[in-house]
């Protein structure tokens, strides 16, 4: 028990030591316009729509539907975490409230596809979305998310599933993300923070466990 603490105790100095070399090496101003990326979008197989709180990456991916970027939109499976408060409340589940919102949004029910296996963090998410793609045998994708994500989402593709199937990855302009003054919002600092101390996690091989909702 002992050594489990003493080896977390050092991945913790360690994934903190690098989020202070990041910040170092980015600087304040940088870290921000770092993280976000915005690839320029090219007609593609199938829209991905990354897991999150609220319909913004929703909207959008019904947005570059509508525009003939792809015939198909893809939805995650996130947890239910909170089924039994959920169904009492007479919500629908997570994936099918994310249909409702595209169908509501212009995307007709039968172009949307829907992932089933359950995803708890990002490196899951878009692993599920690659052997989906791989099966459905598309030859590239668009993946939807929020503006400090994509930085993220972007390495992780690129170190493991890009030349199988590349990607464009694409922010949502319906969160609010000012990557230019993002230390002068409590909110945007969190956002920022924590998406360098994940990427952090990452290139450190994600020693420790994560259930990252999101």
């Amino acid at each position: 028990m002992k050594l489990f603490r003493r080896r977390r105790a050092t991945l913790v100095l360690g994934l903190a030591g690098l989020l202070v070399c990041f910040l170092l090496a980015l600087g304040v101003r940088g870290a921000g316009s770092y993280l976000l990326v915005a690839d320029r979008l090219e007609p593609s197989d199938a829209i991905f729509v990354l897991a999150g709180t609220g319909p913004t990456r929703i909207v959008e991916a019904a947005s570059l539907y509508r525009r003939g970027l792809a015939p198909r939109v893809v939805l995650s499976l996130p947890p239910d975490t909170a089924r039994v408060a959920r169904e009492l409340a007479g919500e629908p589940a997570p994936q099918e409230r994310a249909m409702r919102a595209l169908v509501h949004a212009g995307v007709p029910r039968q172009a949307v596809g829907q992932l089933d296996r359950v995803v708890v963090n990002t490196d899951e998410e878009l692993g599920a979305d690659f052997d989906y793609a791989r099966a459905q045998g598309f030859r590239r994708v668009i993946l939807v998310t929020s503006p400090q994500h994509t930085r993220r989402v972007r390495m992780i593709w690129d170190a493991r599933y890009q030349t199988a199937v590349p990607a464009l990855v694409y922010p949502t302009p319906f969160e609010e993300f000012d990557s230019t003054r993002w230390w002068r919002s409590s909110r945007s600092m969190e956002k920022v923070l924590y998406e360098l101390a994940a990427i952090a996690h990452f290139l450190l091989g994600r020693p420790l466990p994560t259930h990252d909702r999101r």
